[in-house]
């Protein structure tokens, strides 16, 4: 088993919460504070297919100190998985923390309360709803494979999150 981050800082953080039919938002944020949102909403009129929006902007060393705390104190490394059907159009949002050689991956369906993933879960959609603030990026279809430089390959992290065969 993975241990907590030992050091006072995250070297990634990652939330990918959009839903394929409806939008979300996604976040990349990196040890350094600089990070990136994206928003995902239904097409306006005239457009087809998801529509993405994205930011950069940096974390406050507040957020950057209250989310190492959150890790920490809710054992991110140790969470799982629940393995089971989502209901029709439920979201699955999913945490990727990686912290000097460490990284772990964990999600868990909107319907579900995790009470060790929800705190995290609830601060991260707090740092996005700052980044409407930061400099716009991009706007234009969605494009799901499209992640910040130096940051792992988003289909890499939601095959983390799958327990494996005899963790079910």
């Amino acid at each position: 088993m993975q241990s907590e981050p030992e050091s006072e800082q995250f070297d990634q953080i990652i939330l990918f919460d959009v839903q394929g039919l409806w939008g979300g938002q996604d976040l990349w944020i990196s040890g350094d504070g600089n990070a990136v949102c994206r928003f995902v909403a239904s097409p306006t009129q005239g457009q087809t297919g998801l529509h993405e929006t994205r930011y950069n902007f940096t974390l406050s060393a507040q957020q950057q100190t209250t989310l190492l705390q959150l890790v920490k104190k809710h054992r991110f490394f140790t969470l799982k998985t629940t393995e089971r059907d989502g209901v029709p159009d439920e979201a699955h949002p999913i945490i990727f923390v990686r912290s000097g050689a460490r990284s772990h991956s964990v999600g868990k369906w909107a319907n579900e309360k995790r009470d060790d993933f929800d705190p995290i879960y609830q601060f991260l959609l707090q740092i996005i709803d700052s980044g409407r603030n930061g400099k716009h990026g991009h706007s234009g279809p969605l494009e799901w494979g499209w992640r910040p430089d130096g940051f792992p390959e988003n289909r890499s992290i939601r095959e983390a999150t799958r327990p494996e065969p005899n963790e079910k």
